[in-house]
């Protein structure tokens, strides 16, 4: 799909998939996370970025990603040790094994050695925006699906319900596994183009959106 001007120049699918098919997003979901974040910000929910988790999710308390702070998790900058390769024995792998059968809060705790001091490196790792769910849901009482629906997917005029994939303690793998139709991830892309507008009304706080895209 390609979108210029608000005016929609090319839309074409393949595979025998249709504008009435989800697509799953993948890590892009990471930045949904992130825009649930700058909306509980707003909101007093969560009170500033550089809270520590364990000031929403008290259960992380004593442990690293606790003890980080919600701004250093949104740079991927805990320094918390996280191999991240695809090869099925990452501690990716090990992080979606725990979370099945030890839910999401208490596999977080098992990774607890931090490599270096928080903020001072980037390190991409999918289990820290794993920890930004966990403490909104904690903040807010709801998950992210319950939050963003009335909050994101409504106002920017979404035509279809979007999917994201869950663990059995109903938290969101937050890091992935979003799915929507074409068109409305066109939608999105236009809200953040207009800088978190849509229809005449700012949906995303404006400046949480200019500072995470500086």
């Amino acid at each position: 799909m390609l979108i210029k001007d608000g005016e929609v120049l090319l839309e074409r699918y393949q595979y025998q998939r249709n504008a009435e098919n989800r697509f799953v997003s993948h890590s892009m979901a990471k930045s949904i996370v992130s825009l649930a974040i700058g909306m509980a910000l707003a909101e007093g929910k969560i009170t500033s970025l550089d809270d520590k988790v364990a000031k929403y999710e008290p259960r992380l308390a004593g442990h690293a990603y606790g003890e980080t702070s919600i701004r250093n998790l949104l740079r991927m900058s805990s320094g918390v040790a996280f191999k991240e390769v695809y090869d099925g024995n990452d501690d990716l792998a090990r992080f979606s094994k725990l979370r099945i059968a030890k839910g999401s809060v208490d596999s977080l705790r098992e990774f607890d050695a931090r490599e270096v001091e928080q903020g001072t490196r980037f390190h991409y790792a999918s289990i820290e925006t794993a920890v930004l769910a966990a403490a909104l849901r904690a903040a807010t009482g709801m998950t992210l699906s319950q939050y963003l629906t009335p909050r994101l997917w409504q106002p920017m005029g979404a035509e279809a319900d979007a999917t994201w994939i869950r663990t059995k303690d109903g938290l969101e793998v937050a890091a992935g596994n979003f799915n929507a139709i074409l068109r409305d991830y066109g939608r999105l892309g236009m809200l953040l183009a207009n800088d978190g507008a849509a229809a005449g009304k700012q949906v995303v706080p404006k400046d949480y959106l200019l500072d995470a895209t500086d």
